[in-house]
């Protein structure tokens, strides 16, 4: 059996399936996680290295996996595991990209929803013991029949447009791979360039991955592209953006509102965006379902089951690896 060290505690309806195949060790519900010094202890025992959300995969924990045969992220993103060592140590990533995309999509939504209709600051309003209302205001607002600009049309992207498109929004997109005219059509988002998509956007929404290259992509000049009174939000990958710079287009009135689900640095501890009103900001929790992360879990148990018996599944991020590697029980 091959043995899975998971970095933090995964419920007993993620392993039932899988114990007859993998000896799963864990920490319990209460300890909630292991600390980077107890993996660094446990590693070396290990076969498979399960990353539950977002739990850096360092050169060092690596390098201490003298059995180590393949790593498992749940999650899409994987930017929190060095992938240059993991590729040359000839250790597979597995991911679960397909699982994340409904819950993803209905958290960013929502955010939108909150956004354009002010509900954070009314909620603090309250608290404050304000009630502030007016017949005809200009705080809220409306999102049917307003653009929304997807940055990054894949699983997730795609998922939001039809969620947006059912509530009356006008989707626009940008991806540096087109979509067919077939699925244009059939889904009812029209295409542009990125400087198109941002400047004509009510409410931008941020969907690509992390690579490095696109740090900060939405910046001071990004910004200045956007329409005086849109609104922002990125669910995707927080180095993306560059909080001074939204901020800045917060306090100038350049942005109405926006929304944010990652971030550069996380636990994200105030600075910038701290005291806004109009900024809601939620703890990398889009796909934080119960089922959805059940679901997760499975996706990247299966890819470890099918690759440990000589089976390439869909999901392994560093498929090119694969034709070296020496981990086939």
């Amino acid at each position: 059996m091959l043995k899975v060290l998971c970095t933090k505690w995964i419920p007993d309806e993620c392993v039932q399936e899988y114990e007859d195949v993998f000896e799963f060790i864990r920490p319990d519900r209460m300890k909630g996680s292991f600390s980077q010094t107890e993996l660094m202890g446990m590693i070396a025992q290990a076969e498979v290295l399960f990353s539950i959300a977002g739990m850096p995969v360092t050169r060092p924990i690596m390098d201490a996996g003298k059995c180590l045969k393949m790593i498992a992220s749940l999650g899409v993103g994987f930017d929190h595991v060095d992938m240059g060592h993991a590729d040359c140590l000839g250790l597979p990533v597995i991911n679960s990209p397909t699982q994340v995309s409904d819950p993803t999509a209905e958290h960013t939504v929502a955010l939108i929803m909150g956004i354009f209709h002010n509900l954070y600051r009314y909620t603090a309003q309250i608290k404050r013991g304000v009630w502030s209302t007016e017949p005809f205001g200009t705080t809220q607002t409306s999102v049917a029949g307003h653009v929304l600009g997807i940055i990054g049309m894949g699983r997730i992207g795609r998922c939001v447009g039809r969620k947006a498109a059912a509530l009356g929004m006008d989707v626009s997109y940008y991806d540096p791979v087109r979509l067919s005219t077939e699925i244009e059509e059939k889904e009812g988002f029209r295409y542009g360039t990125l400087e198109e998509v941002i400047k004509e956007s009510d409410c931008i929404s941020l969907h690509v991955p992390y690579t490095g290259e696109n740090r900060h992509m939405f910046g001071a000049s990004a910004f200045a592209l956007m329409k005086t009174g849109s609104y922002f939000v990125n669910a995707s990958r927080g180095a993306l953006v560059d909080l001074k710079a939204l901020a800045d287009a917060l306090k100038t009135g350049r942005l109405k509102g926006a929304a944010l689900d990652v971030f550069e640095t996380e636990p994200y501890a105030g600075g910038e965006l701290e005291g806004m009103e109009q900024v809601i900001l939620t703890p990398h929790v889009a796909s934080e379902t119960w089922d959805a992360r059940i679901h997760m879990a499975g996706e990247c148990l299966d890819g470890v089951k099918k690759l440990s018996e000589g089976i390439i599944p869909d999901n392994v991020v560093n498929k090119k690896i694969l034709k070296y590697w020496k981990g086939v029980m």
